[in-house]
């Protein structure tokens, strides 16, 4: 019987914590539906608003002064919210070229939004949007 009360218990746990989490979850499974290059995401974007994309592009700066969020600025607008992740913020440097997964929330000339975002890993294949 606690045997059963537990497992319970570990359930509905489980459930809670994963019910608020949903964008978090899709930038740890599965494929982006697209990819960009920086210059051609505000242009070519925006059917992709509040999916799950890579974008490649120079990194502007690096704000971590929010130990809530961490953000990454790429060169032509897009800011990457990666979060709690400060420690993978603090990896990229100024000028340095980056592969960021996202979902896009806003997608505007000069003002184009990922969050949550995460870095992706360089060698995984990337075919951008032509």
């Amino acid at each position: 019987m606690k045997t059963h009360l537990n497992l319970l218990i570990t359930t509905l746990i489980m459930a809670l914590l994963g019910s608020g989490c949903n964008e978090g979850w899709e930038l740890d499974y599965g494929d982006p539906e697209a990819q960009f290059l920086q210059e051609d995401l505000a242009k070519k974007g925006k059917a992709f608003v509040g999916k799950k994309i890579t974008v490649k592009g120079t990194v502007e700066k690096v704000d971590v002064s929010d130990p809530e969020s961490a953000w990454v600025h790429l060169s032509g607008g897009t800011k990457c919210n990666l979060g709690e992740f400060k420690a993978m913020a603090e990896q990229y440097k100024a000028g340095e070229v980056v592969f960021i997964d996202g979902i896009l929330k806003r997608c505007d000339a000069n003002d184009t939004l990922l969050e949550p975002a995460i870095g992706r890993d360089p060698t995984a294949p990337f075919t951008p949007i032509e």
